[in-house]
């Protein structure tokens, strides 16, 4: 790929999908349950390899993939000793359906 220059969007999408395809490959159940993943997300993204990765990053541009979760103003706001107990019982909202192509429909 040469001496690519990526943004701090690509950034995080590299590295976010590189951590996801590898905690899948570890445990593909707690990889689903802790990034709210189907199974048809968990098979794609464990068949890609690092170029594919690299590729699909550089192609994607500077949209980001993992975007925060809607409230996460209120929980950072929460104390500390709060935050994660809440995160637990309040999972993130999802983005509004948006049709997938058949190969990864969940």
């Amino acid at each position: 790929m040469g001496n690519m220059q990526f943004s701090d969007v690509q950034i995080i999408n590299l590295s976010l999908l590189i951590t996801v395809r590898d905690s899948i490959k570890h445990d593909r159940v707690a990889a689903c349950c802790k990034f709210g993943l189907c199974e048809a997300q968990a098979r794609l993204l464990e068949s890609l390899s690092i170029d594919q990765i690299l590729i699909l990053v550089a192609n994607l541009g500077h949209e980001c993939l993992f975007l925060p979760r809607q409230d996460m103003v209120s929980l950072l706001a929460l104390p500390l000793p709060l935050a994660g107990a809440v995160m637990a019982v309040h999972p993130p909202h999802h983005a509004p359906y948006a049709p997938q192509p058949a190969a990864v429909q969940c």
